[in-house]
């Protein structure tokens, strides 16, 4: 399942549909960012669009008649009023309207009667509706989805049920569908998409069923999204911010896509020193060709070689656009002591040790060099792993974190109401399988090999067991009523309330195991896309406390 490249042929099949002759693509925000994900701007204008409007804009648009004019935005009834205005008035000599989801029929007839001079030639519903990251990563961009209750506001509730619909109808799938037990959005809207796929048999009729959804909740792990990452893709989002595959450094903005990065692709999953000796290596490849002799150990090095010889900018294509990514971070992981924040971090998370644990972090909590986001990130974590134990100095350590985080307090209660043991139904940090300290026991006397990525997000351990058909159906019932296989081909995971590139980078591993050794592919579907920073915003915004 891959839905960047669903994403292209959709996209492709309209221009095609709309046949030869400069044309103009007219869109919602929505859509904006599904074909910016999955189009450079330069493929587009290869395929004759050469014009890029917006179909909210409230600034008039010029009248261009010799154009032909394709449409694809959302069915929504904003759009649908605006689209009926379009048509009442049309700009452009042609429209081939593209709709992202089901479309009421009712909207089409609203839609033929406006179009009095008869300037549609087609209508279609082609089913991409939230923007499609990367192959294995579909985001509909929803931030702060809860409402005060910690539930899904209307809104959200009803966009996450219409971008699950659609993406079954794009690879065309009747799945089994899954819930999490102890979170009631989980199983709303479950039964909400089991009720659509009944009533709309026509468009399900054909579809395989060969696959299990899951729909759970980002309750289920609240400890991933707190954590500093160390591979590419997550620390940018981390300590950067990625916003639809782009990111801004210096005031500029630059596009990191596997589709359009050959660089990126290869590295996207590589730890942060794997990153470095990747650029070194073709820095060295170009001094051999080249015939230049000098010695580029650092990244101050990396950033002094590609000033000083252009030509290797030309060459290697966005591999100097890295070196300024890869030089920013590894400023920021100095500035703001990470490494040892992140060896904390993981030991919360991972050992337990209460005592040691406890100690640093009121030593960090006092260290000036410990920023405000990383403290509340070790209270937040230190009052989750140790909610239960019955020595916790949760109270002692928000009273240190007041200093620097006024809202420390009304943060730790949200996130134990939403994320805490009472909450949650599942062994997240282990302590309770025996599978798990087996595991943790058998890494002990190995050795740990990296002591910054020592954790594994809870995901991980659901994709696994549905993989080798051991899935709880006690903690994941199916909503339906039909014959759940322990053998499934693909798995689709919705996240309600935010995914993070962590949870991706595991996705990925499942996928190229698969590749390699066979089992189910893995899709990973969310309402947006988190990291510390706005894990916690949003836990603020529950919460109904200003920063």
């Amino acid at each position: 399942m891959n839905i960047l490249a669903t994403a292209r042929l959709y996209i492709g099949e309209m221009v095609t549909q709309a046949g030869p002759q400069m044309k103009v693509l007219l869109m919602d925000k929505e859509t904006t960012g599904i074909v910016s994900c999955a189009f450079a701007q330069s493929e587009m204008m290869h395929k004759e669009v050469y014009l890029f409007e917006r179909i909210d804009n409230a600034a008039p648009r010029e009248n261009i008649k010799h154009l032909k004019c394709i449409v694809f935005v959302r069915p929504t009834a904003e759009n649908i009023q605006l689209l009926c205005r379009e048509l009442r008035s049309p700009k452009y000599a042609q429209y081939y309207i593209f709709f992202s989801n089901i479309a009421n029929k009712s909207d089409i007839k609203l839609l033929a009667e406006a179009d009095e001079e008869e300037t549609v030639r087609e209508v279609h519903e082609f089913f991409i509706d939230a923007v499609p990251l990367s192959k294995h990563l579909l985001s509909i961009g929803l931030h702060h989805p809860y409402d005060a209750s910690l539930r899904l506001s209307t809104t959200a509730f009803l966009h996450a049920k219409q971008t699950i619909i659609s993406l079954l109808l794009a690879f065309k799938k009747a799945p089994t569908v899954c819930y999490q037990k102890s979170n009631g959005d989980c199983e709303k809207l479950a039964d909400e998409v089991t009720q659509v796929m009944r009533r709309e048999e026509a468009l399900f009729r054909t579809c395989k069923e060969d696959t299990l959804l899951l729909v759970i909740d980002r309750s289920e792990d609240c400890a991933t999204p707190l954590l500093n990452q160390w591979t590419y893709e997550a620390m940018v989002h981390e300590l950067l911010g990625l916003q639809n595959n782009r990111v801004t450094l210096d005031g500029q903005s630059l596009v990191l896509s596997e589709l359009q990065d050959e660089f990126y692709e290869k590295n996207v999953n590589a730890n942060f020193g794997e990153i470095g000796q990747s650029i070194k290596q073709l820095m060295e490849q170009f001094q051999s060709k080249a015939q230049i002799h000098k010695n580029v150990e650092s990244i101050a090095d990396m950033k002094s070689f590609v000033e000083e010889y252009p030509q290797f900018k030309k060459m290697s294509g966005t591999v100097s656009k890295h070196v300024s990514i890869v030089g920013e971070l590894s400023r920021l992981v100095a500035a703001n002591n990470l490494l040892e924040v992140s060896e904390l971090e993981q030991s919360i998370v991972v050992d337990g040790d209460h005592t040691t644990c406890l100690d640093r972090v009121r030593n960090h909590l006092v260290n000036k060099q410990t920023t405000v986001l990383n403290a509340t990130r070790l209270v937040l974590l230190y009052a989750l792993r140790f909610e239960q134990h019955q020595n916790n100095d949760i109270d002692g350590v928000v009273a240190l974190l007041r200093s620097k985080e006024p809202a420390a307090a009304s943060l730790v209660r949200v996130l134990l109401r939403f994320g805490g043991a009472s909450r949650r139904k599942n062994d997240l940090f282990g302590s309770q399988s025996a599978v798990e300290m087996t595991k943790r026991f058998i890494k002990g006397l190995k050795g740990v090999e990296n002591v910054y990525t020592q954790h594994t997000p809870y995901l991980t351990q659901i994709i696994e067991s549905i993989a080798r058909g051991r899935f709880n159906e006690n903690v994941y019932p199916k909503h339906t009523a039909s014959q759940y296989s322990a053998r499934v081909d693909n798995i689709i995971v919705f996240v309600i309330g935010g995914a993070t590139y962590a949870e991706l980078a595991q996705v990925r591993a499942a996928n190229e195991r698969r590749n390699q050794a066979g089992g189910p592919s893995v899709l990973l579907a969310t309402t947006h896309m988190l990291n510390a920073q706005s894990f916690i915003d949003q836990l603020r915004e529950m919460g109904g406390t200003t920063r």
